[in-house]
């Protein structure tokens, strides 16, 4: 047991015996430099030989270039990649400089991590580590934070270090558990001092150095020579703390200063190197008229260590010692003569070879820009997007002041965008647009930066950009003004601001007719708010218009344009194309690792699942669009995917998750400038209460979601509906002036063109508005059933059937009552509406029927990502298969299907669960669209 440290040590070793019993683990470790945080995971590994240990350590001089951590973790068991999906595989070598590049996101390359470490662990527990995480390459640090994020049962434990006072690199790692390493308790830091003292110190000077070492071991051990003979009372009255970083640095910089020239040379082109050079450190050595031999010197004064593929630093404060101990002149000229040795590499050493000549000092020169713009602009399927990013960037810095580099830091742009990195791609935005002297560089650059303040939840500051370029771009290309008025509508249609969009996508059409240019996009987004509020025919003929294109949308467009064609057609009403559409594109986003694109086509998919009636794989597709969103940064879609489950969970009466997320989805609205998803929020927590029977309190937020709609011209629709739950609640009050107010509004959007489901949503509250005239509010329901009938919305059926049901039974028309409620009943046990059917049974009971207690359906008792697992099982598709697409590992694929098989009576192989899913889905599409049958005739 390391010294002083028996709770620590145990915490860890805990997790590893969890890993030996087949549960994951991660833990990030932080503390100040020398406070024993690489010795307590050293002792930890040691601990665990029987596990399969990989390790990395991040390097401050590697720190910027892509995954070259991740390279040298995976190094050691890249003979297991051919048991990972061949994309995935591919990504990986790809991004690893392992084999040929292909153009992956970088989620694909956390998704392959992922998958390989599920690999590794089907042989048996392992254990990975990963020190100095503070200067591990961020995509290195984004692909392991991804890939801990969704470990379950594999039996792996990841350990993180970090020092304290950097704070990046936490929060890359904010989803891991943390704890922070304090210094040694005195006792052991007075056995420390005892055991491992290279000098002998006074009485004053031990005292000293106890109260200032603040129990650091590194501190104790190393500084004691430099304190031996000070007398101990230089500082003693100041009672400033000793700066033990600084301290230790100058104490290693003084050993090395007391080495031979060549050593100390030698020392400092190992620390240029870094741990993983490509070109090999001997090779190195060699070019500067130096060997291996040159540091046995550093060996023999405990500064640097041998290891199986050469020597390494003792301590990273060593290094940062050597490097930045050295004169800028000397350190120039190792960065240059690494460079010279790399002249003539291809990507990714071309990489390196930039880098290091940037470092010596070189002036911009257009022949090594224009060689790195030639290797990051290669087809984009032999080319990783990270790795162009940065050739691109390198090519920009060897690029003189002007035009020619504002081009090359948007071309970075555009392949950081396309790597998923959003907050990479807009810094180096703002530094091509300082540097870009003609208008259209400068327009691109605007319109790039307004689709990723979108995508990060920016809208405002997003619409604020574009509007102030459109008049400039219209001058001189009006094509572009029209697609950047497009990408202003798209911005105010996600704020929920509708009356902005109307006429920004008709000046965005008016260009593009002027411009004699076929835009999808334009035309794409002038459809949708034409349906959403303006004519529904002519948006309904313009969608057919486009149906051609639409069947293969540009996948480079900075927009998900299928994600948008889907939400037009659910506008429209038109559920099975608006499913049948989402559900191919969110099929191939998987099969691509496109994970920005995937949660954006969920969030969508899951509003017309709810609306289908089929919740099972509506909240499974929102939780995973929200886990997705969070993971990539896209923040406007965490909101859409919350308001989503909000909306489900309050149908199935899941009262303490619903008020959870709607909690939730309101904060991040709130930070991401999203009104709309709050006021969606609002409405689903007004559904709750509607299920409930608590209408004043469904009143309270469906009058909120009401003022936001009218604030914004909105009416009613799928994506936020709330006229007819309002009008239920005001009904149930007896408040029939403000239902009738309400029904106007319902009636007015029935009327723009054919929408059935809100045609029968208003013929219901019609027939709620007739309780004094039986026979108009049996014409008003029955009409409301045969316009439900032409869409699969099986709940809105249910309460039709509900409300006729209990009028009937308050008219003293027993028997006709009982047939509706009991199909009411049948049809909210069959979606799992619980509060619903409670509320039906119990006006069942009255009607002098035979009270059923609501079955819960099966598919119910799973959680969402067993949901999703068994959705995508019911393609017929192999755990391998399965884990791609979800981005988990295959072993936590097995773990979740062995849970579904446990929670689902009869269900013990593939086949029976794929039969149960198909019954179901059946089920749920014959609910959906059967019509009047057994309804009563009067």
């Amino acid at each position: 047991m390391l010294l002083g440290r028996s709770a620590e040590c145990a915490r860890l070793l805990a997790l590893i015996d969890k890993a030996r019993g087949g549960e994951s683990g991660a833990l990030l470790i932080r503390g100040e430099a020398g406070i024993g945080k690489t010795s307590l995971v050293s002792y930890v590994a040691e601990q665990a030989d029987d596990l399969l240990r990989l390790g990395t350590r991040g390097v401050e001089v590697e720190s910027d270039l892509p995954y070259v951590g991740l390279a040298d973790l995976l190094r050691p068991v890249l003979h297991f990649l051919d048991r990972i999906p061949d994309r995935q595989g591919a990504a990986l070598t790809g991004a690893l400089a392992l084999g040929p590049a292909v153009a992956q996101d970088r989620f694909a390359v956390a998704a392959g991590t992922l998958s390989l470490l599920g690999a590794l662990a089907e042989e048996g527990p392992v254990l990975v580590t990963v020190d100095d995480a503070h200067w591990l390459d961020p995509y290195s640090l984004d692909a392991l934070a991804f890939a801990t994020r969704r470990l379950g049962r594999e039996g792996v434990v990841v350990l993180f270090t970090a020092r304290e006072e950097l704070e990046e690199a936490a929060s890359r790692l904010a989803s891991v558990e943390t704890f922070t390493l304090t210094g040694l308790d005195s006792e052991s830091a007075h056995r420390l001092i005892a055991e491992e003292g290279t000098a002998q110190l006074t009485a004053q000077e031990a005292a000293r150095l106890l109260a200032e070492a603040r129990g650091n071991p590194l501190a104790l051990i190393e500084l004691p020579a430099l304190l031996a003979g000070t007398g101990a009372d230089d500082d003693a009255g100041s009672g400033a703390p000793l700066p033990i970083g600084e301290m230790l640095a100058h104490t290693f910089g003084s050993a090395v200063a007391r080495l031979p020239s060549e050593a100390q040379d030698a020392m400092l082109l190992l620390a240029v190197l870094g741990t993983r050079p490509l070109a090999g450190t001997e090779a190195a050595l060699r070019a500067h008229g130096l060997s291996y031999e040159s540091l046995e010197a550093a060996e023999d004064a405990g500064l640097v260590v041998e290891e199986r593929d050469g020597y390494a630093f003792r301590h990273p404060l060593v290094r940062s010692a050597v490097y930045h101990g050295a004169t800028p002149v000397r350190r120039r000229r190792a960065h240059h003569a690494i460079a010279r040795s790399l002249q003539g590499a291809t990507a990714p050493a071309l990489e390196q070879y930039a880098w290091h000549l940037a470092a010596s000092g070189a002036e911009p020169d257009e022949h090594v820009a224009s060689l790195l713009e030639n290797a990051a602009s290669g087809a984009p399927e032999t080319l990783a997007y990270p790795l162009a990013s940065r050739l691109y960037e390198r090519a920009a810095r060897f690029t003189p002041e002007g035009q020619r580099k504002a081009e090359r830091l948007l071309c970075a742009a555009r392949a950081s965008q396309a790597a998923g990195s959003l907050n990479e791609a807009a810094a180096i935005l703002d530094r091509a647009l300082e540097h870009a002297e003609q208008l259209g560089t400068q327009l691109d650059i605007r319109q790039l930066r307004c689709y990723l303040d979108v995508q990060r939840g920016r809208p405002t500051r997003s619409r604020e950009l574009l509007r102030s370029a459109v008049d400039e771009a219209e001058k001189v290309d009006p094509a572009l003004a029209a697609v950047m008025l497009g990408g202003i509508a798209l911005t105010e249609l996600a704020v929920g601001d509708l009356t902005a969009a109307r006429g920004t996508s008709a000046a965005a059409m008016e260009l593009a007719d002027s411009a004699h240019e076929t835009l999808l996009p334009v035309r794409l987004l002038r459809t949708l708010v034409l349906l959403l509020g303006g004519d529904a025919e002519a948006g309904r003929a313009l969608l057919r218009e486009l149906a051609e294109p639409l069947a293969s949308p540009d996948p480079a467009f900075p927009y998900p344009l299928a994600g948008v064609g889907g939400l037009c057609h659910l506008a429209a009403e038109e559920l099975d194309e608006a499913h049948g559409m989402l559900d191919r594109a969110a099929y191939t986003a998987r099969g691509s690792s496109a994970v920005g694109l995937l949660s954006h086509l969920l969030c969508t998919l899951s509003v017309v699942e709810f609306w289908r009636g089929r919740w099972t794989p509506s909240l499974a597709h929102a939780d995973e669009a929200v886990r997705l969103a969070e993971a990539s940064g896209q923040l406007i879609e965490v909101s859409r995917g919350l308001a989503a489950l909000v909306k489900t969970e309050a149908a199935l009466n899941r009262e303490e998750d619903c008020r959870r997320h709607a909690a939730k989805a309101m904060e991040w609205a709130g930070s991401a400038e999203l009104p709309m998803d709050a006021a969606r929020a609002l409405g689903g927590l007004g559904l709750l209460e509607l299920g409930l029977g608590r209408f004043e309190e469904a009143v309270h937020h469906l009058e909120e979601v009401r003022a936001f709609s009218q604030r914004h011209g909105r009416g009613d629709g799928l994506y936020l509906t709330w006229a007819a739950d309002l009008a239920d609640a005001y009904v149930h009050l007896r408040r029939t002036d403000e239902a009738r107010e309400v029904l106007d509004v319902l009636e007015y959007e029935a009327g723009r063109g054919h929408r059935p489901v809100t045609a029968g949503a208003a013929a219901r509250c019609r027939g709620l508005l007739e309780p004094g005239d039986p026979e108009a509010a049996s014409r008003h329901m029955r009409r409301s059933l045969a316009l439900l009938s032409e869409r699969p919305v099986p709940f809105e059926r249910g309460r039709t059937e509900f409300a006729w049901g209990e009028q009937l039974r308050r008219q003293g028309r027993r028997s006709e009552a009982r047939r509706l409620l009991e199909r009411a009943l049948a049809t909210f046990e069959r979606l799992g509406a619980a509060g619903w059917a409670a509320r039906v049974a119990a006006e069942l009971h009255a009607a002098g029927g035979t009270e059923v207690r609501p079955e819960r359906a099966p598919l119910e008792r799973l959680t969402p990502q067993e949901l999703q697992v068994a959705l995508v099982v019911g393609r017929g598709l192999t755990n391998h298969e399965v884990a791609e697409r979800l981005f988990l590992s295959v072993k936590t694929v097995e773990f979740h299907l062995s849970n579904i098989y446990r929670k689902l009576d009869g269900v013990h192989r593939r086949a029976q669960l794929v039969r149960l899913l198909a019954q179901a889905s059946e089920a749920s599409e014959a609910a959906g669209v059967s019509g009047g049958a057994g309804v009563p005739d009067a």
